[in-house]
Protein backbone atom coordinates (compact mmCIF):
# COMPACT_ATOMS: atom_id res chain seq x y z
CA UNK A 1 0.00 0.00 0.00
CA UNK A 2 1.27 3.19 -1.31
CA UNK A 3 1.18 6.35 0.90
CA UNK A 4 0.73 10.24 -0.13
CA UNK A 5 3.51 12.55 1.72
CA UNK A 6 3.36 16.39 2.02
CA UNK A 7 6.12 18.66 0.95
CA UNK A 8 5.58 20.72 4.31
CA UNK A 9 8.05 23.14 3.15
CA UNK A 10 6.27 23.84 -0.06
CA UNK A 11 2.89 23.97 1.64
CA UNK A 12 4.06 27.11 3.60
CA UNK A 13 6.19 28.74 1.04
CA UNK A 14 2.71 28.48 -0.90
CA UNK A 15 0.39 29.86 1.99
CA UNK A 16 3.42 33.23 1.98
CA UNK A 17 3.51 33.43 -1.63
CA UNK A 18 -0.30 34.20 -1.30
CA UNK A 19 0.37 37.83 0.80
CA UNK A 20 1.50 40.66 -1.36
CA UNK A 21 4.14 41.57 1.19
CA UNK A 22 6.76 40.17 2.81
CA UNK A 23 6.75 37.22 5.28
CA UNK A 24 8.01 38.90 7.96
CA UNK A 25 4.66 41.18 8.12
CA UNK A 26 2.72 38.29 7.37
CA UNK A 27 3.46 36.75 10.66
CA UNK A 28 3.05 39.78 12.47
CA UNK A 29 -0.51 40.27 11.32
CA UNK A 30 -1.09 37.04 11.52
CA UNK A 31 0.11 36.87 15.19
CA UNK A 32 -2.20 40.15 16.20
CA UNK A 33 -5.01 38.84 14.00
CA UNK A 34 -4.97 35.36 16.12
CA UNK A 35 -4.57 37.56 19.49
CA UNK A 36 -7.64 39.60 18.36
CA UNK A 37 -9.95 36.75 18.03
CA UNK A 38 -8.80 34.91 21.21
CA UNK A 39 -10.72 38.08 22.81
CA UNK A 40 -7.30 39.78 23.94
CA UNK A 41 -7.19 43.57 24.86
CA UNK A 42 -3.85 43.20 25.16
CA UNK A 43 -1.03 42.60 22.57
CA UNK A 44 2.22 42.86 23.46
CA UNK A 45 5.79 42.44 21.52
CA UNK A 46 9.15 42.13 23.01
CA UNK A 47 12.00 42.45 19.97
CA UNK A 48 15.23 40.89 21.77
CA UNK A 49 18.30 42.15 19.17
CA UNK A 50 20.76 40.24 21.09
CA UNK A 51 18.93 37.04 21.78
CA UNK A 52 17.48 37.00 18.40
CA UNK A 53 13.63 36.45 19.12
CA UNK A 54 10.26 38.25 18.96
CA UNK A 55 7.47 37.38 21.69
CA UNK A 56 4.24 38.09 20.82
CA UNK A 57 2.58 38.26 23.78
CA UNK A 58 -1.59 38.19 24.63
CA UNK A 59 -4.17 37.97 27.28
CA UNK A 60 -6.89 36.41 25.18
CA UNK A 61 -8.48 33.05 25.88
CA UNK A 62 -5.46 31.24 25.64
CA UNK A 63 -6.15 27.43 24.29
CA UNK A 64 -6.76 24.07 25.51
CA UNK A 65 -4.49 20.96 25.24
CA UNK A 66 -6.92 19.65 22.72
CA UNK A 67 -6.93 23.18 20.89
CA UNK A 68 -2.98 23.23 21.41
CA UNK A 69 -2.63 20.51 19.70
CA UNK A 70 -4.41 21.08 16.64
CA UNK A 71 -2.94 24.32 16.63
CA UNK A 72 0.25 22.40 15.33
CA UNK A 73 -1.42 20.99 12.20
CA UNK A 74 -0.29 22.96 9.57
CA UNK A 75 -3.51 22.27 7.62
CA UNK A 76 -6.27 22.68 10.64
CA UNK A 77 -7.74 25.69 11.86
CA UNK A 78 -10.53 26.32 13.99
CA UNK A 79 -11.68 29.96 13.11
CA UNK A 80 -14.51 29.94 10.85
CA UNK A 81 -15.17 32.86 8.29
CA UNK A 82 -16.72 36.27 8.71
CA UNK A 83 -15.96 35.72 12.85
CA UNK A 84 -12.94 37.61 13.07
CA UNK A 85 -10.11 38.21 10.72
CA UNK A 86 -7.47 35.48 12.02
CA UNK A 87 -9.59 32.85 10.58
CA UNK A 88 -6.35 30.59 8.76
CA UNK A 89 -4.51 30.35 12.04
CA UNK A 90 -1.33 30.70 9.91
CA UNK A 91 1.08 33.19 11.97
CA UNK A 92 2.79 30.68 14.10
CA UNK A 93 2.95 28.32 11.02
CA UNK A 94 4.58 30.51 8.37
CA UNK A 95 7.01 31.93 11.50
CA UNK A 96 8.27 27.91 11.02
CA UNK A 97 10.00 29.45 7.34
CA UNK A 98 12.41 32.20 9.26
CA UNK A 99 12.47 30.58 12.60
CA UNK A 100 14.88 28.21 14.21
CA UNK A 101 12.75 27.11 16.75
CA UNK A 102 8.91 28.42 17.27
CA UNK A 103 8.08 28.32 21.13
CA UNK A 104 4.49 28.83 22.24
CA UNK A 105 3.11 29.15 25.94
CA UNK A 106 -0.61 29.15 26.72
CA UNK A 107 -2.72 29.04 29.61
CA UNK A 108 -6.53 28.34 29.81
CA UNK A 109 -8.55 27.94 32.92
CA UNK A 110 -5.96 25.23 35.23
CA UNK A 111 -4.31 24.36 31.84
CA UNK A 112 -0.88 25.68 31.27
CA UNK A 113 1.00 24.29 28.89
CA UNK A 114 4.11 24.76 26.43
CA UNK A 115 5.58 23.42 22.95
CA UNK A 116 8.88 23.74 20.99
CA UNK A 117 8.00 23.85 17.12
CA UNK A 118 10.81 23.58 14.44
CA UNK A 119 10.68 22.54 10.56
CA UNK A 120 12.85 19.80 10.75
CA UNK A 121 13.04 18.98 6.37
CA UNK A 122 10.77 19.42 3.61
CA UNK A 123 8.68 16.64 5.16
CA UNK A 124 9.00 17.02 9.00
CA UNK A 125 7.74 19.43 11.47
CA UNK A 126 8.39 17.95 14.62
CA UNK A 127 6.73 19.89 17.91
CA UNK A 128 7.42 18.34 21.70
CA UNK A 129 5.65 19.77 24.88
CA UNK A 130 8.41 21.50 27.06
CA UNK A 131 7.86 22.82 30.60
CA UNK A 132 6.47 26.46 30.47
CA UNK A 133 8.87 29.08 30.96
CA UNK A 134 6.42 31.22 33.33
CA UNK A 135 5.97 34.17 31.15
CA UNK A 136 2.35 33.47 31.92
CA UNK A 137 2.62 32.41 35.45
CA UNK A 138 0.89 35.41 36.85
CA UNK A 139 -1.92 35.59 34.24
CA UNK A 140 -4.94 33.94 34.16
CA UNK A 141 -5.11 33.41 30.56
CA UNK A 142 -3.15 33.96 27.61
CA UNK A 143 -0.86 33.16 24.96
CA UNK A 144 2.49 34.12 24.04
CA UNK A 145 4.89 33.09 20.95
CA UNK A 146 8.39 33.52 20.68
CA UNK A 147 10.11 33.24 17.44
CA UNK A 148 13.79 32.25 17.85
CA UNK A 149 16.01 32.95 14.59
CA UNK A 150 19.12 31.49 13.64
CA UNK A 151 20.25 34.63 11.76
CA UNK A 152 19.41 38.16 10.87
CA UNK A 153 15.66 39.03 10.95
CA UNK A 154 13.88 42.32 10.73
CA UNK A 155 11.48 40.76 13.23
CA UNK A 156 14.12 41.63 16.00
CA UNK A 157 14.14 45.61 15.16
CA UNK A 158 11.25 47.29 18.06
CA UNK A 159 10.65 49.85 15.58
CA UNK A 160 10.14 47.65 12.04
CA UNK A 161 7.52 45.87 14.32
CA UNK A 162 5.69 48.71 15.01
CA UNK A 163 5.80 50.16 11.65
CA UNK A 164 3.76 46.51 10.23
CA UNK A 165 1.39 47.26 13.43
CA UNK A 166 0.85 50.97 12.18
CA UNK A 167 0.11 49.90 8.37
CA UNK A 168 -1.62 46.98 8.85
CA UNK A 169 -3.60 48.34 12.23
CA UNK A 170 -4.20 51.83 11.50
CA UNK A 171 -7.78 52.02 12.79
CA UNK A 172 -7.52 50.16 15.72
CA UNK A 173 -4.64 52.92 16.96
CA UNK A 174 -6.84 56.12 15.80
CA UNK A 175 -9.66 57.75 17.96
CA UNK A 176 -11.80 57.86 15.25
CA UNK A 177 -12.62 54.48 15.32
CA UNK A 178 -13.07 54.44 19.09
CA UNK A 179 -17.11 54.28 19.18
CA UNK A 180 -16.99 51.45 16.44
CA UNK A 181 -14.13 49.45 17.86
CA UNK A 182 -16.62 49.31 21.10
CA UNK A 183 -18.89 46.32 19.75
CA UNK A 184 -16.32 44.33 18.37
CA UNK A 185 -13.52 44.56 20.85
CA UNK A 186 -15.82 45.52 24.62
CA UNK A 187 -12.26 46.11 26.40
CA UNK A 188 -10.56 48.03 23.72
CA UNK A 189 -7.56 47.33 22.02
CA UNK A 190 -3.78 48.16 23.36
CA UNK A 191 -0.63 47.46 21.15
CA UNK A 192 2.61 47.59 23.33
CA UNK A 193 6.18 47.12 22.22
CA UNK A 194 9.16 46.43 24.28
CA UNK A 195 6.95 48.14 27.49
CA UNK A 196 6.39 51.56 25.01
CA UNK A 197 2.77 52.28 23.64
CA UNK A 198 2.21 51.83 20.01
CA UNK A 199 0.94 55.18 18.46
CA UNK A 200 -1.08 55.84 15.64
CA UNK A 201 1.39 56.86 12.51
CA UNK A 202 1.82 60.04 12.12
CA UNK A 203 0.23 61.61 8.99
CA UNK A 204 1.54 64.58 6.65
CA UNK A 205 -0.71 67.01 8.09
CA UNK A 206 -4.48 66.90 6.34
CA UNK A 207 -6.53 70.08 5.88
CA UNK A 208 -9.71 69.89 5.79
CA UNK A 209 -9.67 66.26 7.64
CA UNK A 210 -13.46 64.63 7.44
CA UNK A 211 -15.04 62.25 9.62
CA UNK A 212 -18.37 60.13 8.01
CA UNK A 213 -19.92 57.78 8.11
CA UNK A 214 -21.19 54.79 5.45
CA UNK A 215 -25.01 54.22 5.25
CA UNK A 216 -26.22 51.31 3.58
CA UNK A 217 -28.66 51.61 0.45
CA UNK A 218 -30.55 48.46 1.18
CA UNK A 219 -31.96 49.98 4.91
CA UNK A 220 -35.37 51.01 5.11
CA UNK A 221 -34.63 53.89 7.29
CA UNK A 222 -34.69 57.10 5.37
CA UNK A 223 -31.42 57.98 5.18
CA UNK A 224 -29.79 54.67 5.60
CA UNK A 225 -28.32 51.87 8.12
CA UNK A 226 -24.72 52.93 9.21
CA UNK A 227 -22.31 50.01 8.13
CA UNK A 228 -19.34 51.90 8.29
CA UNK A 229 -17.26 55.01 9.83
CA UNK A 230 -14.19 56.60 8.32
CA UNK A 231 -11.82 59.76 8.37
CA UNK A 232 -10.71 61.72 4.61
CA UNK A 233 -8.44 64.88 4.48
CA UNK A 234 -6.40 66.46 1.72
CA UNK A 235 -2.76 67.38 1.76
CA UNK A 236 -0.96 70.65 -0.17
CA UNK A 237 1.60 68.25 -1.58
CA UNK A 238 2.16 64.67 -2.32
CA UNK A 239 2.05 62.31 0.60
CA UNK A 240 4.32 59.26 0.71
CA UNK A 241 3.51 56.11 -1.59
CA UNK A 242 1.91 54.44 1.65
CA UNK A 243 -0.13 57.46 2.84
CA UNK A 244 -1.69 58.09 -0.74
CA UNK A 245 -5.63 56.96 -1.38
CA UNK A 246 -8.47 55.22 0.84
CA UNK A 247 -7.93 52.33 2.82
CA UNK A 248 -10.46 49.78 3.45
CA UNK A 249 -10.03 48.12 7.01
CA UNK A 250 -12.44 45.09 8.34
CA UNK A 251 -12.40 44.65 12.33
CA UNK A 252 -9.11 46.65 12.43
CA UNK A 253 -7.25 45.31 9.88
CA UNK A 254 -6.59 47.33 6.65
CA UNK A 255 -6.73 45.13 3.67
CA UNK A 256 -5.95 46.97 0.90
CA UNK A 257 -5.01 50.90 -0.31
CA UNK A 258 -5.80 52.90 -3.23
CA UNK A 259 -8.13 54.44 -5.26
CA UNK A 260 -8.86 51.49 -7.56
CA UNK A 261 -10.71 49.38 -5.17
CA UNK A 262 -13.47 52.27 -4.32
CA UNK A 263 -13.63 53.21 -8.29
CA UNK A 264 -13.27 56.94 -7.27
CA UNK A 265 -10.15 58.79 -8.73
CA UNK A 266 -9.63 62.48 -7.34
CA UNK A 267 -8.11 64.91 -9.71
CA UNK A 268 -5.06 64.94 -7.37
CA UNK A 269 -5.04 61.41 -6.02
CA UNK A 270 -1.44 61.63 -4.75
CA UNK A 271 -2.55 64.43 -1.94
CA UNK A 272 -6.07 62.50 -0.18
CA UNK A 273 -5.70 59.50 2.34
CA UNK A 274 -8.21 58.19 4.46
CA UNK A 275 -9.25 54.96 6.20
CA UNK A 276 -12.68 53.54 5.97
CA UNK A 277 -13.81 50.64 8.39
CA UNK A 278 -16.82 48.68 7.68
CA UNK A 279 -17.12 45.37 9.90
CA UNK A 280 -19.27 43.56 7.46
CA UNK A 281 -16.76 42.93 4.65
CA UNK A 282 -14.80 40.43 6.80
CA UNK A 283 -17.24 37.76 5.82
CA UNK A 284 -15.49 38.20 2.39
CA UNK A 285 -12.05 38.86 3.18
CA UNK A 286 -9.15 35.83 1.41
CA UNK A 287 -7.32 33.82 3.71
CA UNK A 288 -4.17 36.60 3.26
CA UNK A 289 -6.91 39.51 4.10
CA UNK A 290 -5.04 41.51 1.84
CA UNK A 291 -8.27 41.63 -0.69
CA UNK A 292 -11.84 40.18 -0.98
CA UNK A 293 -13.01 37.13 -2.29
CA UNK A 294 -14.52 37.12 -5.91
CA UNK A 295 -17.10 34.61 -6.50
CA UNK A 296 -20.50 35.51 -6.85
CA UNK A 297 -21.94 36.17 -3.83
CA UNK A 298 -18.82 37.83 -2.47
CA UNK A 299 -18.77 40.17 -4.99
CA UNK A 300 -22.52 41.07 -4.76
CA UNK A 301 -21.49 42.35 -0.80
CA UNK A 302 -18.70 43.40 -1.86
CA UNK A 303 -20.00 46.31 -4.76
CA UNK A 304 -23.05 46.81 -2.57
CA UNK A 305 -20.47 47.79 0.25
CA UNK A 306 -18.48 49.79 -2.44
CA UNK A 307 -21.66 51.60 -3.53
CA UNK A 308 -22.15 52.87 0.25
CA UNK A 309 -18.69 54.22 0.22
CA UNK A 310 -18.60 55.83 -2.91
CA UNK A 311 -22.31 57.82 -2.08
CA UNK A 312 -20.79 58.96 1.39
CA UNK A 313 -17.36 60.12 -0.14
CA UNK A 314 -18.14 61.70 -3.28
CA UNK A 315 -20.21 64.79 -1.30
CA UNK A 316 -16.58 65.67 0.33
CA UNK A 317 -14.19 64.95 -2.65
CA UNK A 318 -16.67 67.90 -4.80
CA UNK A 319 -16.11 69.74 -0.92
CA UNK A 320 -12.33 69.22 -1.54
CA UNK A 321 -12.54 70.01 -4.96
CA UNK A 322 -11.28 66.79 -6.06
CA UNK A 323 -14.56 65.74 -7.59
CA UNK A 324 -14.92 62.96 -10.02
CA UNK A 325 -15.49 63.93 -14.41
CA UNK A 326 -18.63 64.30 -15.58
CA UNK A 327 -19.46 62.54 -19.25
CA UNK A 328 -18.28 64.93 -21.47
CA UNK A 329 -19.49 63.24 -24.56
CA UNK A 330 -23.29 63.31 -25.25
CA UNK A 331 -25.44 60.44 -25.21
CA UNK A 332 -26.12 60.46 -29.04
CA UNK A 333 -22.94 59.91 -29.46
CA UNK A 334 -21.81 57.10 -26.90
CA UNK A 335 -25.30 55.51 -26.53
CA UNK A 336 -25.27 53.51 -29.44
CA UNK A 337 -22.13 51.32 -28.38
CA UNK A 338 -23.42 51.67 -24.80
CA UNK A 339 -26.31 49.50 -25.98
CA UNK A 340 -23.97 46.67 -28.39
CA UNK A 341 -21.71 46.07 -25.00
CA UNK A 342 -24.73 45.47 -22.90
CA UNK A 343 -26.39 43.32 -25.28
CA UNK A 344 -23.53 41.13 -25.70
CA UNK A 345 -22.74 41.32 -22.01
CA UNK A 346 -26.31 39.86 -21.52
CA UNK A 347 -25.00 36.70 -23.37
CA UNK A 348 -21.86 36.16 -21.27
CA UNK A 349 -24.15 36.45 -17.70
CA UNK A 350 -24.74 32.53 -17.29
CA UNK A 351 -20.70 31.85 -18.05
CA UNK A 352 -19.43 35.53 -16.03
CA UNK A 353 -22.60 35.98 -13.28
CA UNK A 354 -20.00 38.13 -11.38
CA UNK A 355 -20.08 41.00 -14.10
CA UNK A 356 -23.85 41.34 -12.81
CA UNK A 357 -24.02 44.03 -10.19
CA UNK A 358 -21.48 46.34 -12.29
CA UNK A 359 -24.45 47.34 -15.17
CA UNK A 360 -27.99 48.19 -15.61
CA UNK A 361 -30.90 45.20 -15.10
CA UNK A 362 -34.33 44.36 -14.65
CA UNK A 363 -35.60 43.49 -11.82
CA UNK A 364 -37.95 40.30 -12.45
CA UNK A 365 -39.65 36.98 -11.18
CA UNK A 366 -38.64 34.86 -13.93
CA UNK A 367 -35.82 31.98 -12.78
CA UNK A 368 -32.46 32.34 -14.03
CA UNK A 369 -30.83 34.91 -16.99
CA UNK A 370 -33.77 37.41 -18.31
CA UNK A 371 -32.99 39.38 -20.73
CA UNK A 372 -36.26 41.97 -20.94
CA UNK A 373 -36.99 44.31 -24.06
CA UNK A 374 -36.84 48.18 -22.59
CA UNK A 375 -37.62 50.86 -24.81
CA UNK A 376 -36.13 53.33 -22.85
CA UNK A 377 -32.73 51.70 -22.25
CA UNK A 378 -30.31 48.93 -22.70
CA UNK A 379 -31.37 45.75 -22.11
CA UNK A 380 -29.88 43.25 -19.54
CA UNK A 381 -31.43 40.85 -16.48
CA UNK A 382 -29.30 39.00 -14.36
CA UNK A 383 -29.69 35.94 -11.65
CA UNK A 384 -33.07 36.42 -9.51
CA UNK A 385 -30.81 36.07 -6.48
CA UNK A 386 -28.78 39.17 -7.40
CA UNK A 387 -31.85 41.47 -7.87
CA UNK A 388 -32.59 40.83 -4.86
CA UNK A 389 -29.05 41.65 -2.92
CA UNK A 390 -28.26 44.54 -5.12
CA UNK A 391 -30.59 48.12 -4.84
CA UNK A 392 -29.07 50.42 -6.72
CA UNK A 393 -31.03 53.51 -4.44
CA UNK A 394 -29.06 56.39 -3.89
CA UNK A 395 -29.07 59.06 -1.04
CA UNK A 396 -29.20 62.71 -2.45
CA UNK A 397 -25.66 64.74 -1.93
CA UNK A 398 -27.60 66.79 0.39
CA UNK A 399 -28.26 63.97 2.43
CA UNK A 400 -24.75 62.52 2.51
CA UNK A 401 -23.16 66.04 3.08
CA UNK A 402 -25.61 66.56 6.26
CA UNK A 403 -24.41 62.62 7.45
CA UNK A 404 -20.97 63.33 7.11
CA UNK A 405 -20.82 66.89 9.50
CA UNK A 406 -23.18 64.98 11.91
CA UNK A 407 -21.39 63.72 15.00
CA UNK A 408 -20.21 60.41 14.24
CA UNK A 409 -20.42 58.28 17.67
CA UNK A 410 -24.61 59.17 17.84
CA UNK A 411 -24.68 57.29 14.02
CA UNK A 412 -22.56 54.22 14.14
CA UNK A 413 -24.34 52.17 17.06
CA UNK A 414 -25.87 49.83 15.29
CA UNK A 415 -22.71 49.07 12.35
CA UNK A 416 -22.45 46.03 13.48
CA UNK A 417 -25.53 44.27 13.32
CA UNK A 418 -26.71 42.54 10.44
CA UNK A 419 -27.31 44.10 7.29
CA UNK A 420 -31.28 44.56 6.11
CA UNK A 421 -31.55 42.33 2.71
CA UNK A 422 -33.67 44.85 0.72
CA UNK A 423 -36.01 41.83 -0.24
CA UNK A 424 -39.55 43.96 0.79
CA UNK A 425 -37.95 47.01 -1.27
CA UNK A 426 -36.45 44.38 -4.46
CA UNK A 427 -40.60 42.98 -4.06
CA UNK A 428 -41.69 46.17 -4.75
CA UNK A 429 -39.35 47.13 -7.23
CA UNK A 430 -40.06 43.45 -9.82
CA UNK A 431 -40.09 44.50 -13.49
CA UNK A 432 -38.58 48.18 -12.69
CA UNK A 433 -35.06 48.87 -13.85
CA UNK A 434 -31.99 49.11 -11.51
CA UNK A 435 -29.74 51.51 -12.32
CA UNK A 436 -28.74 53.65 -16.17
CA UNK A 437 -26.85 51.06 -17.26
CA UNK A 438 -23.35 50.47 -18.35
CA UNK A 439 -22.22 53.87 -19.48
CA UNK A 440 -18.86 55.28 -21.13
CA UNK A 441 -17.02 58.49 -20.14
CA UNK A 442 -13.61 60.13 -21.06
CA UNK A 443 -11.08 61.29 -18.95
CA UNK A 444 -7.78 62.93 -18.88
CA UNK A 445 -5.07 61.26 -16.54
CA UNK A 446 -1.99 61.13 -17.52
CA UNK A 447 -0.53 60.16 -14.63
CA UNK A 448 -2.18 56.87 -14.66
CA UNK A 449 -1.15 54.23 -17.16
CA UNK A 450 -4.65 52.52 -17.17
CA UNK A 451 -6.54 52.32 -20.34
CA UNK A 452 -9.64 52.52 -18.38
CA UNK A 453 -11.40 52.25 -14.72
CA UNK A 454 -14.87 51.48 -13.43
CA UNK A 455 -16.73 54.31 -10.98
CA UNK A 456 -20.24 53.17 -10.36
CA UNK A 457 -21.78 51.93 -13.42
CA UNK A 458 -19.20 53.94 -15.81
CA UNK A 459 -16.38 52.90 -17.46
CA UNK A 460 -14.14 55.54 -17.68
CA UNK A 461 -12.14 55.88 -20.85
CA UNK A 462 -7.78 57.59 -20.18
CA UNK A 463 -7.73 59.96 -23.33
CA UNK A 464 -4.00 60.26 -22.67
CA UNK A 465 -2.80 56.80 -22.73
CA UNK A 466 -0.78 56.76 -26.14
CA UNK A 467 -2.54 53.63 -26.89
CA UNK A 468 -5.60 55.86 -27.25
CA UNK A 469 -4.51 58.38 -29.20
CA UNK A 470 -2.73 56.19 -31.83
CA UNK A 471 -6.28 54.75 -31.91
CA UNK A 472 -7.98 57.80 -32.30
CA UNK A 473 -5.69 59.46 -35.17
CA UNK A 474 -5.57 55.60 -36.71
CA UNK A 475 -9.87 55.86 -36.83
CA UNK A 476 -10.31 52.99 -34.70
CA UNK A 477 -11.41 54.65 -31.44
CA UNK A 478 -14.63 52.64 -31.09
CA UNK A 479 -12.74 49.77 -31.26
CA UNK A 480 -10.02 50.88 -28.68
CA UNK A 481 -13.20 51.67 -26.40
CA UNK A 482 -14.68 48.21 -26.55
CA UNK A 483 -11.35 46.68 -26.03
CA UNK A 484 -11.25 49.03 -22.86
CA UNK A 485 -14.56 47.92 -22.02
CA UNK A 486 -12.99 44.32 -21.98
CA UNK A 487 -10.04 45.21 -19.93
CA UNK A 488 -11.81 46.68 -17.19
CA UNK A 489 -14.40 44.20 -16.64
CA UNK A 490 -11.76 41.59 -17.25
CA UNK A 491 -10.33 42.76 -13.45
CA UNK A 492 -13.47 42.04 -11.88
CA UNK A 493 -14.03 37.99 -12.20
CA UNK A 494 -13.05 35.39 -10.22
CA UNK A 495 -9.47 33.79 -11.00
CA UNK A 496 -10.75 30.52 -12.46
CA UNK A 497 -11.62 32.60 -15.68
CA UNK A 498 -9.30 32.98 -18.46
CA UNK A 499 -8.36 36.19 -19.39
CA UNK A 500 -7.96 35.10 -23.52
CA UNK A 501 -11.22 34.07 -23.27
CA UNK A 502 -13.39 35.97 -21.62
CA UNK A 503 -12.18 39.12 -24.17
CA UNK A 504 -11.99 36.76 -26.72
CA UNK A 505 -16.05 36.06 -26.44
CA UNK A 506 -16.35 39.72 -25.61
CA UNK A 507 -15.31 40.51 -28.92
CA UNK A 508 -16.72 38.21 -30.94
CA UNK A 509 -20.13 38.94 -29.87
CA UNK A 510 -19.82 42.25 -30.09
CA UNK A 511 -18.78 42.03 -33.92
CA UNK A 512 -21.25 39.66 -34.39
CA UNK A 513 -23.97 41.97 -33.58
CA UNK A 514 -22.86 44.40 -36.25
Amino acid sequence: MGETRVNLQHLLEDIRDTYPFPVEEAIVTELVANALDSGASEIRFLANAREKTLTALDNGRGMTPPQLEKYHDIAATTKERGRGIGFAGVGAKLALLVSRDVLTETKSGRSYNATRWRLESSQRAPWELIEPSGILEAAPHGTAVTLVFAGASSLVDAHAVESILQAHFHPLLDETFREIFKSLYSDGIRFVINNRPVAPPELIELRERKTFVVRSALSKSAHGKPVGVGFIGKSDEDLPEAQRGIGISAYGKVIKRGWDWVGLTPKHPAQVSGIIEVPALVEILTTSKSDFLKDANSLKKYYRHRKAIQTALDPILRAFGESAPARERTEREVRPLEREMERVLGTMLNEYPEIAPLVGRRRTQQPGVNLVPDPEGPTLGVLTETLAEIAQAQMSAASAEENASAPVAAQIEAIIEPSDDGTESARRQEGKRVGPGLMIGYEDASERSDLGWLFENTVWINRAHPAYRRAVNAGHEQYHVVLTVAWVLLGHLEDKHSAQQFIGEFLFGWGANR
